[in-house]
């Protein structure tokens, strides 16, 4: 008889949780920035600009089965730039908050108040409203040890959450019209300077991350409404992931978090 039930409450549920609103943010995006930046980013000109990989000669019997040459330097080649259009239009395609909790290396469960407020902040459980796609809240572990840091292989440092979709605009939404504004010493996130390498692994990513204090954590609604829930704050890091890649991925980039109302102030 238990094995029945247990069988019964392990079946998916029949029925699933669809869209219950139009993000304002995501109807900014598609009748007003989309546009906008499809005509900004737009270059008649513009021509895939990374050489192509060294290779030896394939009719040259000598050479015929030898391994193909490593590029030079120490960088890894860049993709070729996506050439902008309606179809390739640069776009946010997920948010990922990530949370580090040093207090994990004695105390394990430090990192459930942790894990309550990213629940809080994106609205996002595992396997919440029948979708089995969605992962929720996971605990980040160290992939090696650290003797200095009393941090051994496999043990839980940290937890983040992927948004997409409707919770990634309404996350967006919330933190720049009720964060962001709210926080005293915050003026804008710092602009690289004039002499960073644009051709750098990081310019050409299409990612943009940025920092936010433990103070921050109170000032989201969620929280706000029953701040005395948690026992502690937590700073957390945001990375804004686009579909946008190559040369010159990271001023587009900048544009489009713009266009969402991050501010952005000179270094």
């Amino acid at each position: 008889m238990l094995s029945r039930t247990a069988a019964i409450l392990r079946q998916q549920p029949s029925f699933y949780v669809g869209a219950t609103h139009q993000p304002r943010l995501k109807s900014h995006y598609e009748n007003t920035l989309a546009p906008a930046l499809l005509y900004m980013n737009y270059n008649a000109r513009d021509q895939p600009q990374t050489k192509p990989l060294p290779s030896w000669d394939a009719q040259d019997p000598y050479t015929a089965h030898r391994q193909q040459p490593r590029p030079r330097g120490n960088r890894d080649p860049l993709p070729n730039p996506t050439v902008p259009s309606a179809k390739k239009n640069i776009k946010l395609e997920k948010v990922i908050i990530h949370t580090m909790v040093k207090e994990s290396i004695v105390n394990k469960g430090a990192l459930l108040s942790a894990i309550m407020a990213l629940q809080s902040i994106s609205g996002q459980a595992q396997h919440s409203g029948g979708d089995f796609n969605t992962t929720g809240v996971t605990v980040c572990k160290a992939r090696k040890g650290v003797a200095q840091w009393k941090i051994r292989q496999g043990m839980p440092l940290s937890v983040k959450v992927e948004l997409t979709g409707d919770k990634m605009y309404d996350f967006v939404d919330a933190l720049t019209e009720f964060v962001l504004p709210r926080m005293r010493d915050f003026s804008g996130v710092s602009l690289p300077p004039v002499s960073a390498d644009p051709k750098s692994p990081s310019a050409s990513s299409g990612v943009f991350q940025m920092g936010l204090p433990p103070a921050a954590m109170s000032l989201f609604p969620q929280i706000e409404a029953a701040f005395d829930s948690y026992p502690r704050s937590h700073g957390m890091d945001i990375k804004f992931i686009t579909n946008y890649k190559g040369y010159g991925a990271e001023a587009k980039t900048r544009a489009l978090m713009s266009g969402l109302r991050i501010p952005f102030v000179p270094k």
